[in-house]
């Protein structure tokens, strides 16, 4: 359990210093006269970065959708007969 909450504390922040190292890569090519690898650099990372978020918030909803409709339905056998 340890490690997953690290992973979670430390993937999002990987995740940005990998984009971000994609993003001043492009800037770099793009001064030095290389601008459509440059610019092709840049719209990749931040694609990447968008879709992931998407990704990831799109995850977020159908769990949290899943734990709402496990609230409201009971579950079988835990409702007593009142018979």
């Amino acid at each position: 359990m340890d490690s997953n909450a690290f992973v979670q504390k430390v993937g999002p922040f990987l995740g940005f210093v990998i984009a971000m190292t994609a993003v001043v890569g492009g800037i770099v090519l793009i001064v030095k006269g290389r601008d459509a690898y440059g610019l092709a650099s840049i719209i990749g990372a931040l694609a990447s970065l968008a879709g992931v978020f998407i990704y990831g918030k799109s995850k977020q909803k159908k769990e949290l959708d899943a734990k709402a409709e496990d609230f409201v339905r009971p579950q079988a056998g835990l409702v007593k007969n009142s018979s």
